[in-house]
């Protein structure tokens, strides 16, 4: 468990290229225990290139990333499955085996994978119960659809359990139910009993505005980042969308609507 003003991520004058073309420039932010950051912006801004960079499975061009401490570059294996874990967009399972089987390879990082097969079975089916997938822990693995099988790999990194969560658009193939039911439970991962950290790429502006505590917001020439009211407002989100926004209160709530 980490304290509140310990930092997980550091970036410094972070640069991306992918063959040649920057995506982000000079980037600085820090991410702590207990922040939900949803990463916004169009398409091809390089909001999954910054992912797999944090993770570790991209080389930054310039800059330097640091988790709890040391440059991430540096972290062995075994250290950085336990300090952060990604979800990809699209999962490609590889055969044939029952859910719960799928969701316990997340502990192989806690060391002890199947030594205590009850207990095992246990955090599993619990990870399985957050992502309303219970009732499908013994359904075979390829025959799920492909909203259902993301879920089963967000319950796999809840068994890895590491300190700073990563997902790329994690609700992107969720009906309604299911984006509320992940983003209700990213929200919680932050929260006081859990202290972990959240970093979501995601497009749904009005889902990020409702659950997250922070917002990263790229554009083509533009960065912008801090807490949720500072940086959704409709002038920033114009400049870096290029389109126009209104913004509707719904008792309370802003709903932003995007138009020509």
């Amino acid at each position: 468990m980490k304290p509140a003003s310990t930092a997980l991520l550091q970036t410094s004058r972070l640069t991306l290229q992918v063959q040649g073309r920057t995506l982000l420039s000079g980037l600085d932010w820090q991410v702590d225990a207990g922040q939900f950051w949803c990463v916004l912006g169009p398409n091809g801004v390089g909001k999954s290139t910054l992912l797999h960079a944090v993770a570790g499975l991209a080389r930054p061009a310039h800059g330097t990333i640091v988790l709890d401490g040391a440059p991430v570059a540096s972290i062995n294996p075994a250290r950085l499955a336990l300090l952060r874990g990604l979800l990809l967009q699209h999962q490609h399972d590889a055969f044939s085996l029952p859910v719960i089987d799928a969701v316990m390879a997340g502990l192989f990082v806690r060391g002890s994978p199947w030594k205590d097969a009850v207990n095992d079975r246990r955090h599993a089916q619990h990870a399985l119960e957050r992502v309303g997938l219970a009732h499908l822990a013994l359904a075979d693995l390829l025959t799920l659809s492909g909203g259902e099988r993301q879920r089963v790999a967000l319950a796999t990194l809840l068994t890895q359990a590491p300190d700073l969560f990563l997902l790329d658009e994690p609700t992107s193939h969720q009906d309604i139910a299911a984006q509320l039911t992940i983003m209700q439970l990213l929200a919680e991962l932050v929260s006081m009993q859990e202290r972990r950290a959240v970093v979501a790429s995601c497009h749904d502006i009005n889902l990020a505005q409702r659950f997250a505590t922070h917002i990263l917001l790229l554009g083509p020439q533009q960065v912008h980042a801090g807490p949720v009211a500072e940086v959704l407002r409709t002038e920033l989100l114009e400049e870096v969308f290029g389109c126009r926004f209104q913004v509707l209160d719904n008792q309370g709530v802003r709903i932003f609507v995007p138009g020509q």
